[in-house]
């Protein structure tokens, strides 16, 4: 009886969160980021920007599922950045913007999906934001591949007439950007019949003890 009262609580605990969480949780879009660097060798700085203007709408990227030979952390920014490779890191636009640089073992292919929140696809703006992710040597001395960033996301809200949007370029062949592939959460549905199911349970098994 008392791993029916355990489950019967952890269910309607379940069913609190969902039902409080619900009605916050927002759907944003995500990609996933793969790079190639198997024509190179060595050790190589692996630098992710998010760059907007002061007056640009707040907003946050967040990535994970990272991949390949990410080494140690070499700086950030002292503000605007949470997290780290390999978990999960946030960085936001804010002040000017934030950043990251991690030192990365090249000679591989290297991965991580991306995702942006905030209210830059809603509110008009003429200030936009960019989020860069760029290859550099070890000492800074240049890039590695051509010039410039192979993953480039450009922030635009709706301005003009025109409705907000996020722009994606590889400016180089070392990149490619998809679409992140979502594991699905349980529905709200199936959390509630799952934890109706269980107080039915319990109270059947009280009425025959």
């Amino acid at each position: 009886m008392t791993h029916l009262n355990n489950i019967f609580g952890r269910s309607l605990l379940a069913l609190a969160l969902a039902f409080g969480a619900g009605g916050a949780a927002q759907a944003t879009p995500a990609y996933h980021v793969s790079i190639d660097t198997v024509a190179y060798a060595g050790q190589g700085l692996m630098d992710f920007t998010f760059l907007a203007n002061l007056g640009a709408t707040p907003a946050s990227a967040v990535l994970d599922h990272f991949s390949g030979a990410f080494g140690a952390e070499l700086m950030r920014s002292s503000s605007g950045v949470a997290g780290a490779i390999p978990g999960t890191l946030a960085l936001d636009n804010q002040d000017g913007g934030s950043y990251l640089t991690q030192f990365v073992t090249l000679g591989g292919k290297f991965g991580f999906d991306i995702g942006f929140d905030g209210e830059f696809p809603t509110v008009d703006n003429l200030d936009g934001s960019t989020f860069n992710v760029t290859l550099y040597r070890p000492d800074f001395s240049g890039f590695i591949g051509v010039q410039g960033s192979v993953a480039a996301f450009e922030l635009l809200p709706p301005a003009n007439g025109q409705a907000g949007a996020v722009r994606l370029s590889a400016p180089n062949a070392l990149a490619a950007i998809g679409t992140a592939v979502q594991v699905p959460e349980p529905s709200m549905p199936a959390l509630v019949l799952g934890a109706l199911a269980l107080m039915a349970l319990v109270r059947r098994r009280t009425r025959w003890s």
